[in-house]
C-alpha cells in the first residue's frame, strides 16, 4: 500500500528502549536515549573496560541527543511547511541530492553532532595519556524523523545496527564497520576474523565520519536500534519474529532482552523499537 506525503503528519513514531548488562558482564558500557517528541534514538556501545567505555557511550550519547534536540526550535518552521512528496524510493545519499534545505540541513546537523562527540571523547583519551587508538571508544546508531517531512536519517559508525520490519521483511538499514564485514564483502574466503573487531568507532582518533543516509518512511513501520549483544546472539528470523508479535515498543524491547539473556547474555543489551502509528 501507497501512502501520499499528506498523510504521513498525522503519524508519529512511538518508542521504548530498554538496556541490560547482560549475564557475564560486571558493567554495563552501553547507553541510549530517545524522544518521542523530536522522534529520535540513539544506541551506543562503549568499549575501554577500565579506560571508560562506559563514559564514552554515555558522552556520545548526551553530545548527540543534545544536537538534535537543539536543532528543533530551528526546524520548528520548517515543519509547519508542507512536507515535500514522498515516493517508495529509499535515498542512501550521503548528503540529499535534490532534497529540500531542511534534509541537508538535518545531515548536516548528524554529521557534526557525532563529530563533536568524537571530538570530545578523544580529547579526555588525549588528556588520560592514551595514544589514538587506546583509551575508550564507543559505536553509535540512530534514527531521526527530519522534522515536517516523511523522511529519516539513519547513522552510524561502528557495528551496532538499525533495522526496519516493513511488511514483514527485515532489513538492516545499516552495514557493519568490522572486520568481517570487510571479510565478508571480499568474498570470505580463508579463516573468518573475529566479528567484534570494529573498524570505526568514536572516540579512537582525531576524525570519524559516520555513514548517513536518508530513508522513507511508510505507516506501520518498526524500526530497531541494538548493540551486538542483540543481533550478535539472536537470529534475524527470531528477532522478526518478535517485532510481529509484540506492537508495543516496551513489550518488544522486553522480549528482545529477555531473548538475548536466554542465549546466554554474553554481551550488555540494548534496544529501542519505534513504530509509525497514527496519531491519537
Amino acid at each position: 500500500m501507497v501512502y501520499a506525503a499528506f498523510d504521513l503528519p498525522d503519524f508519529h513514531l512511538i518508542a521504548a528502549g530498554q538496556t541490560d548488562v547482560g549475564r557475564t558482564r560486571s558493567r554495563n558500557e552501553d547507553g541510549f536515549d530517545l524522544d518521542e517528541a523530536a522522534e529520535f534514538a540513539v544506541v551506543c556501545d562503549g568499549m575501554g573496560g577500565h579506560a571508560g567505555g562506559d563514559i564514552a557511550s554515555r558522552t556520545a550519547v548526551e553530545a548527540v541527543a543534545g544536537a538534535l534536540r537543539d536543532f528543533m526550535p530551528a526546524a520548528r518552521a520548517a515543519s509547519d511547511r508542507p512536507p515535500a512528496p514522498a515516493d517508495d524510493h529509499d535515498c542512501t545519499l550521503s548528503e540529499p541530492a535534490g532534497g529540500t534545505s531542511v534534509l541537508h540541513e538535518a545531515v548536516s546537523a548528524v554529521r557534526a553532532a557525532v563529530q563533536e562527540a568524537n571530538q570530545r571523547i578523544h580529547r579526555q583519551n588525549r588528556e588520560r595519556g592514551y595514544a589514538d587508538g587506546r583509551g575508550m571508544g564507543t559505536t553509535l546508531v540512530g534514527y531521526w524523523r527530519v522534522p515536517g517531512t516523511a523522511k529519516l536519517v539513519a547513522f552510524h559508525a561502528g557495528d551496532s545496527r538499525l533495522y526496519r520490519l516493513r511488511d514483514g521483511e527485515l532489513l538492516a538499514l545499516t552495514r557493519d564497520h568490522s572486520l568481517y564485514q570487510m571479510w565478508l564483502d571480499n568474498g570470505g574466503t580463508g579463516v573468518a576474523p573475529q566479528r567484534n573487531i570494529i573498524v570505526r568507532a568514536l572516540g579512537t582518533g582525531g576524525a570519524v565520519e559516520p555513514d548517513i543516509c536518508l530513508y522513507s518512511l511508510m505507516p506501520g513501520d518498526v524500526y530497531l536500534l541494538c548493540s551486538d549483544g542483540l543481533n550478535g546472539l539472536v537470529p534475524d528470523a527470531m528477532i522478526t519474529r518478535i517485532l510481529a508479535r509484540e506492537p508495543q515498543p516496551r513489550a518488544a524491547c522486553a522480549a528482545l532482552v529477555d531473548a538475548a539473556n536466554a542465549a546466554g547474555g554474553l554481551d550488555n543489551i540494548t534496544v529501542v523499537v519505534a513504530r509509525l502509528v497514527p496519531r491519537a
